[in-house]
């Protein structure tokens, strides 16, 4: 499913895991400024909690590798069961996962961004 709903963003169910649902919000969304506190604290994207839903912030003007990668990274959490707020371990389970999940689906530069910027983000390497 690939939709356009008026002045909402892009959604769309998650080819990494179909049961989830992508919504990707700008400015010119109607529910983007009750959501943007939300992306300022959880960053680019976040799993709605205990849903089967991811919101990606769409005002930043990210590249389609980018967006890739936080939708990736964002169903990974589902995936793996992760309840917490943000914890070091879970994100990196996250990114690891992510990785795997966008080389399997031939997303090859999404894939190098998160090991890129693996160290950056988690202080390791990959």
């Amino acid at each position: 499913m690939d939709l356009k709903f008026g002045n909402m963003g892009k959604v769309y169910n998650s080819e990494f895991y179909d049961s989830v649902v992508i919504a990707i919000l700008d400015s010119g969304d109607y529910q983007y400024q009750t959501i943007a506190p939300l992306f300022n604290e959880y960053g680019y994207g976040f799993v709605a909690p205990n849903q089967k839903l991811v919101f990606i912030d769409g005002g930043k003007r990210l590249s389609k590798n980018t967006i890739k990668w936080i939708e990736a990274h964002e169903v990974a959490h589902i995936i793996l069961g992760h309840k917490r707020e943000k914890d070091s371990k879970d994100e990196i389970e996250a990114d690891t996962l992510a990785h795997k999940l966008l080389v399997g689906n031939g997303y090859h530069k999404a894939a190098q961004l998160v090991k890129d910027k693996f160290k950056e983000r988690h202080g390791i390497e990959f």
